[in-house]
């Protein structure tokens, strides 16, 4: 038992001694080298970031709500720059403008000039206006004043005008198309003297347009081209239609009735349509006459029903003659003859006609069927006043060139006795001449003819 400790302790104390030297070992190899950092770097640091980071919150919170509490304020600063531009730009294309409107004055009277210099011989109005300039030059000269030219005035005045107007009534600048038409005016304001002395007077009204208002409609009015080459009336050409043979086709009727000038219109009786053609020429305010048909001297012709033969009396010519008013209704002003060439060379019996048309107070028209008419000396011994075909059929060739040469015959016929009456025929041409006379009227009117009815001659 005794031996046995010293053993324990010798092997404790061997224990002891081994132990610090594994705990030192253990311990070197854990260690590390330590970092040593710089307090002064460490603080500059952390304070710049710190600052950094103060500026952006605080650019933040003052930027941000600038912004929403003035949402107008963005708008606003928008709208006077675009407003800037406008004016700018206005302003660049007014110099241009006036720029190329002063260069094509310029070129338009390089161009009158050489105009001048190479004609040789100058129109009654260049020579009016060379008197007039001559008359003031003289007139200058007497009172010591210098002369004063007109163009650099005109295009002074114009320009002054043109700067002045935008400002007035036009804030926003003008379309191109209108600048170029204003340019193009003012070139053709300086071709002509009269329009010169129009643009000194009223340079206001140059800048709108070359002519006034009224000037302008009358060139308006004057516009339509002269397509079928009519003479100008003289001495109160007056031009007097009479369209017969109606009564076999109402629409053939209503396409003379319903011409834009007055016109008379003959319905014969006792044919299928005569009422309603009557009542068409009625219902259109056109003049309407009886269409009496009367023996021919061609006994071989049958001039229709309704008709005056040789072989009646006085009494038998009223009856036939009222008979036929009736059929036709009221409104009637007058009556000529459907062929009729033996009546009317017979005294008596054109005489007997005539008493008819006095009592009714109706009108007379010898359509000439024969030159040999007794109708003129029956009015004279009657004393009344009857009216007669004056000028060429319209109609006796169906061809529109045909027609044409007519119609200018009668126009010829108008100007040299002060008027014309002529006849045509309804269903014979109803194609042609229609149309034809609708388009020659505004031409005729315009050239100074004026159209009639026997009715409004008496």
């Amino acid at each position: 038992m005794p031996e046995s400790s010293p053993k324990r302790t010798q092997k404790s104390t061997t224990a002891k001694k081994s132990s610090p030297a594994k705990k030192r070992t253990t311990t070197r190899k854990a260690k590390k080298p330590k970092v040593v950092l710089a307090k002064n770097k460490v603080a500059l640091l952390s304070g710049l970031i710190c600052g950094i980071c103060v500026l952006a919150i605080g650019l933040s919170v003052v930027l941000t709500p600038s912004e929403k509490q003035n949402p107008q304020r963005t708008e606003i600063v928008a709208k006077n720059e675009a407003r800037a531009e406008q004016k700018t730009s206005s302003n660049i294309e007014k110099n241009t403008s006036k720029k190329d409107a002063a260069s094509k004055k310029e070129d338009v009277r390089k161009s009158e000039k050489q105009k001048t210099k190479s004609e040789p011989q100058k129109t009654q109005v260049e020579k009016s206006d060379s008197k007039k300039t001559d008359v003031a030059s003289s007139a200058q000269k007497k009172n010591s004043i210098p002369p004063v030219q007109n163009q650099p005035v005109k295009s002074q005045k114009s320009e002054s005008v043109a700067k002045n107007a935008p400002v007035k009534t036009q804030p926003k600048p003008a379309s191109p198309e209108r600048k170029e038409s204003s340019a193009t005016k003012t070139l053709s304001s300086n071709q002509t003297s009269t329009e010169r002395n129009f643009t000194t007077k009223n340079t206001g009204a140059q800048i709108a347009s070359v002519t006034p208002p009224k000037q302008q409609d009358t060139v308006q009015q004057n516009v339509p081209k002269n397509r079928f080459d009519i003479p100008p009336a003289a001495n109160g050409a007056t031009i007097v239609i009479v369209i017969d043979d109606a009564g076999r086709s109402a629409e053939n009727t209503k396409r003379y009735a319903s011409l834009p000038f007055p016109i008379t219109i003959a319905v014969l009786p006792k044919l299928p349509q005569t009422r309603a053609c009557a009542e068409a020429v009625r219902a259109a305010g056109k003049e309407l006459i009886l269409h009496q048909p009367m023996q021919s001297l061609n006994l071989n012709l049958d001039p229709g029903p309704g008709k005056i033969t040789a072989d009646m009396n006085s009494y038998q010519i009223a009856s036939v003659i009222k008979e036929n008013l009736l059929e036709l209704g009221p409104g009637v002003k007058g009556m000529n003859n459907h062929e009729g060439s033996l009546i009317t060379s017979n005294e008596i019996k054109i005489g007997a006609v005539l008493e008819v048309c006095a009592e009714k107070g109706i009108y007379f028209f010898d359509s000439r069927t024969t030159a040999d008419t007794k109708a003129p000396q029956a009015a004279l011994e009657r004393d009344m006043k009857i009216y007669e075909k004056a000028g060429p059929y319209l109609d006796n060739d169906i061809d529109r060139a045909k027609m044409l040469e007519r119609i200018r015959e009668t126009l010829a016929y108008a100007n040299r006795h002060g008027k014309a009456l002529v006849i045509g025929h309804v269903d014979k041409s109803v194609k042609i001449l229609p149309d034809l006379l609708a388009e020659m009227y505004p031409e005729m009117r315009a050239a100074g003819y004026r159209f009639a009815t026997p009715s409004m001659l008496r």
